[in-house]
């Protein structure tokens, strides 16, 4: 499992207007996540990390427009895009019982329904209509849909995933 100090709540998708906005998906499942902020960090895509002030943020169809105090022109904001607005695991939403973060599942042994060592879980990508977990295998890399007829259950809490094999999955 992976030891995150940082949670991903949201995605810097492209600058917005002339006055230093940015268009940022959110990754977070709880609608008023950005609300309450006053300061964010962000991870670039090369692994540093900045942390800017909030001066506003508002709902914008299905995604949110940001402005960073400091921030005011298109080419400034168009360096930040790509990168992830991020907050400390310390303040990271409560989840129901039974839930658990998708970076929890990073470092987990994938197994088949009869208990065959696949391989281990190195990332998740986020894709329209499900998730794609990316295991790392003996063979190389497998992609699996993480759908309930493949993935049968997920338990961080023993770093384990157990999948079914379907015709096709693994060549």
């Amino acid at each position: 499992m992976l030891n995150a100090e940082w949670v991903n709540i949201g995605f810097i998708r492209k600058p917005h207007g002339l006055q230093g906005y940015l268009r940022v998906q959110s990754l977070s499942d709880v609608p008023d996540r950005f609300t309450d902020l006053n300061q964010i960090s962000i991870e670039f895509q090369d692994g540093h990390r900045e942390t800017h002030d909030i001066e506003t943020c508002r709902p914008d169809r299905d995604t949110l427009l940001m402005k960073f105090k400091g921030i005011d022109t298109p080419e400034e904001v168009a360096r930040l895009r790509g990168a992830y607005l991020q907050v400390p695991l310390t303040q990271a939403a409560p989840l129901p019982e039974g839930t658990f973060y998708v970076f929890e599942m990073i470092g987990s042994k994938v197994v088949s329904e009869e208990e065959e060592a696949i391989g281990v879980v190195r990332e998740v990508i986020s894709m329209p209509a499900n998730d794609i977990i990316v295991v790392d295998t003996p063979a190389g890399e497998l992609l699996v849909p993480a759908i309930q007829d493949i993935v049968l259950k997920i338990s961080p809490e023993e770093e384990r995933i157990v999948i079914r094999l379907i015709p096709g999955l693994i060549v």
